[in-house]
C-alpha cells in the first residue's frame, strides 16, 4: 500500500472535503469489513437502522486505506451495516494509517466494552494479538485488562475449532470454557466435557473427568517411578469375559489405585530380603490398578486351594464389578444433591418450594418412624448435616462432661435461628442417611427413600441429571444375582486376595465385606 493513501490523498481522488476533525465522507460500497473484527455477528440491525434513517450516524467510523481506492473498517462495524441497511451512500468516517497490530489492538478494545462480546470472540482476538508479535503483558496494557484475565481468556482460544464445534450454540461462562481448556491433554475428556456443556449432565460429566484425570494422571506419575526403579511392568490384559486375571505363576499380594509407587517398592523390599515384585498394570476398565505379585512355586499349591481361590478371585470380581456403576452413581449423586441444598442453605431469603420439600420429606420421615422405627446406628447423619451447614458459624456448647453432640447443639442453634431452614436441612440430612450404594439396586428401597427425595428436591427446583432420572426409573437394579452373599468367598477373602488399605472416611471403609484401595483414589470408575 502506497503512502499517498494519507487523508489528503483520498479527499483529492474522491473529491470529498474533509470535515471537521479530519472527517470525510466515504461511500458505503467502499468500505470492507475488517476480517480480523473479533465479533463475529453483529446482531439484528433493524432498531439500529430506523435510529440511523431518524438522526442519521452521530459517531465516526475509522477506516484504513487499502489496495484498489476501498477501505477497511477497523471500527463501527454496526454503524456501517446498519447504514447500509438504512440505504445511506455515504457515512462519516476518520481514515488513519495503522498497522495490522493496532488494528487489532482497537477493535479488540472496544468489542471488549461491549457485553455482547462472547468469551471465545474476545479470547481469539487476544490470540491474533500474540500471533502478531504482542507479550500477555503489552496486550492487557493496550486492552486495559489484567494480565490474569488475558491469561484466562488465551486459555480458552487454545481450544481447537473441532472441540468447539461440540459446544454449539450454548452460552458457557468463562468458568466453562476454563474448565474444557483444562483437558487439552486429554482430547478425549475434552470432547466429553464439550458436547455435555450447556446442558443438565454438566456437572455429572465435570464430576467424572475430574475422576478420570486423577486416575490417568496417577498411573502416568507410577509409570514413571517403577522406570527409575528399572522395574518393567507387565501391560495385563482383559479376557475374554471382560475380567482381569491373575498371571500364571504369580500371585497378588498388593493392589495399589493410588499413593507414591516408588515408597511402596521400597516398602516391599524391606519386607521381602530385597527382593523387587512383579508388577502388572491393569489400565482398563472397573478393575484398574497397579498390582505387585510374588512368584509362586504352582506344584507347592494345594489343588483344592488354588480352585477354591480362583473360584472366590472370579466370584468377587463380578461381584465388584456388578456393584461398581451403583457405588460410583451414589457417591457421585449425593455430592450434587448436597451441594444443591447446602446453596440453598445459604440463601437469606426462604427458597422457592421449601414449605412443599419440607412437608413431602417430614410425612415420610413420620411415616417411617411410626412403621419401622428409627436408628442411629452406623449412621452419617452428622456428616451429611456438617456438609450442608459449613457456611453456618459453628457452636460449641460443650460443657467440658463428655457429652457433646456436634449435631445437637448445631441442630438447636439453627432451629432457634430459622427453624424452616432447620427443618429443611435436619429432614434432608434423614433422607440422606437412608440412602447408600446399594439402595440403587433395590426397588423397594428406591422407591421408600430415593424417590421421596427428589420428589421434594423437584419442589425445590433441583434439576436431575439424566442417569439420576435413570437409576429412579431402576437402571442400576441387577437383572439377576449378584453373587453378593457368598459365604465361601467370605471365609477365603483375606487368604485369596490382596493387601489393601481403605482409604480414610470412604464408603469402601465403612463396609466391612469390602476391601479397600492403597492410597487416596480407592474407587472404581468405569470405562466407556
Amino acid at each position: 500500500m502506497e503512502t499517498t493513501n494519507t487523508i489528503a490523498a483520498i479527499n483529492e481522488t474522491t473529491g470529498l472535503a474533509p470535515a471537521a476533525g479530519g472527517v470525510v465522507m466515504l461511500e458505503t460500497a467502499l468500505i470492507d469489513p475488517n476480517p480480523a473484527n473479533p465479533r463475529r455477528d453483529v446482531g439484528d440491525m433493524g432498531e439500529l437502522a430506523d435510529s440511523i434513517r431518524a438522526q442519521g450516524i452521530r459517531q465516526n467510523l475509522l477506516v484504513v486505506p487499502a489496495p484498489e481506492g476501498r477501505f477497511t473498517l477497523v471500527i463501527g462495524h454496526r454503524r456501517l451495516a446498519g447504514a447500509k441497511l438504512a440505504g445511506l451512500e455515504r457515512v462519516p468516517a476518520v481514515v488513519a494509517e495503522l498497522d495490522e497490530r493496532e488494528q487489532r489492538e482497537l477493535m479488540l478494545v472496544e468489542n471488549s466494552q461491549r457485553t455482547d462480546l462472547t468469551v471465545v470472540e474476545e479470547a481469539d482476538g487476544y490470540q491474533r494479538l500474540l500471533d502478531l508479535g504482542s507479550s500477555v503483558e503489552e496486550a492487557a496494557r493496550k486492552t486495559g485488562r489484567s494480565v490474569s484475565l488475558v491469561r484466562r481468556r488465551l486459555k480458552v482460544a487454545a481450544i481447537d475449532d473441532d472441540m468447539r464445534s461440540h459446544v454449539g450454540a450454548a452460552q458457557l461462562s468463562i468458568e466453562d470454557w476454563e474448565t474444557i481448556a483444562d483437558y487439552e491433554a486429554w482430547p478425549d475428556l475434552q470432547e466429553r466435557l464439550a458436547k455435555a456443556a450447556g446442558g443438565r449432565n454438566w456437572n455429572m460429566a465435570v464430576r467424572e473427568a475430574k475422576t478420570e484425570r486423577k486416575w490417568r494422571e496417577w498411573l502416568a506419575s507410577a509409570r514413571v517411578a517403577l522406570a527409575g526403579l528399572d522395574i518393567e511392568p507387565i501391560e495385563e490384559e482383559l479376557s475374554e469375559t471382560g475380567r482381569y486375571s491373575c498371571p500364571e505363576g504369580l500371585r497378588a499380594l498388593e493392589r495399589h489405585t493410588s499413593g507414591d509407587i516408588g515408597e511402596a517398592v521400597a516398602e516391599w523390599r524391606e519386607e521381602h530380603d530385597g527382593g523387587d515384585p512383579v508388577v502388572g498394570i491393569r489400565a482398563l476398565t472397573w478393575g484398574r490398578a497397579v498390582v505387585f505379585y510374588r512368584e509362586v512355586d504352582e506344584q507347592a499349591e494345594a489343588e483344592a486351594k488354588r480352585e477354591r481361590e480362583e473360584r472366590f478371585a472370579a466370584e468377587r470380581e463380578e461381584r465388584e464389578r456388578a456393584e461398581a456403576p451403583a457405588r460410583g452413581f451414589a457417591d457421585a449423586s449425593r455430592e450434587l444433591r448436597l451441594t444443591f441444598v447446602s446453596h440453598l442453605m445459604e440463601l437469606k431469603g426462604q427458597p422457592k418450594g421449601m414449605g412443599r420439600a419440607v412437608a413431602l420429606l417430614a410425612s415420610r420421615f413420620t411415616l417411617d418412624v411410626l412403621t419401622e422405627g428409627f436408628s442411629q446406628w452406623n449412621s452419617n447423619a452428622d456428616d451429611i448435616w456438617a456438609s450442608l451447614t459449613q457456611s453456618v458459624e459453628a457452636t460449641s456448647g460443650d460443657d467440658g462432661d463428655g457429652d457433646f453432640d456436634p449435631l445437637r447443639v448445631s441442630g438447636e442453634a439453627m432451629i432457634k435461628r430459622d427453624p424452616a431452614r432447620a427443618a429443611l436441612g435436619l429432614l434432608v440430612a434423614a433422607a440422606e442417611d437412608a440412602i447408600g450404594w446399594k439402595t440403587w439396586r433395590d426397588p423397594e428401597a428406591i422407591d421408600r427413600h430415593a424417590a421421596p427425595l427428589y420428589e421434594a428436591l423437584d419442589a425445590l427446583g433441583y434439576r436431575q441429571s439424566e442417569s439420576e432420572s435413570d437409576a429412579l426409573n431402576g437402571s442400576l437394579i441387577p437383572s439377576g444375582d449378584d453373587g453378593s452373599d457368598t459365604s465361601e468367598a467370605e471365609a477365603l477373602e483375606e487368604d485369596a486376595e490382596p493387601r489393601e488399605t481403605p482409604e480414610e472416611g470412604s464408603s469402601e471403609a465403612d463396609e466391612s465385606d469390602d476391601a479397600g484401595e492403597v492410597g487416596e483414589v480407592g474407587e472404581v470408575v468405569q470405562a466407556e
